[in-house]
């Protein structure tokens, strides 16, 4: 008898809680306004960061030349022998003797 009356008294005790959660009328925006789509968004703000050699180099930064190593020497040296018509020993002698003169 007493899980009885508990159980009432309990359901009892609840209904007003179910009760709150019911959508009350006049608490929500008229219904055309309901599932509107939102307002897009603004544009994203430029990137910082210019990708290289799309921005012309700024005058007051100083700019080094370009390097010409060995390996640059070299490639150019092998190219104006076999140019001239060197081949074999005769285009790594001038190879070797231009690349380490330049």
């Amino acid at each position: 008898m007493r899980v009885i009356a508990s159980l009432v008294v309990g359901c009892l005790l609840l209904t007003p809680l179910a009760a709150w959660a019911q959508v009350v009328p006049g608490a929500l925006p008229p219904p055309d306004l309901q599932n509107r789509i939102p307002a897009p968004l603004p544009p994203p703000p430029k990137p910082l960061a210019v990708p290289l050699g799309e921005k012309p180099p700024d005058p007051s930064v100083y700019q080094p030349p370009r390097l010409r190593t060995h390996s640059d020497r070299t490639t150019d040296c092998v190219q104006q022998g076999s140019n001239a018509g060197l081949h074999g020993a005769a285009l790594d002698r001038w190879t070797s003797r231009c690349a380490s003169g330049n």
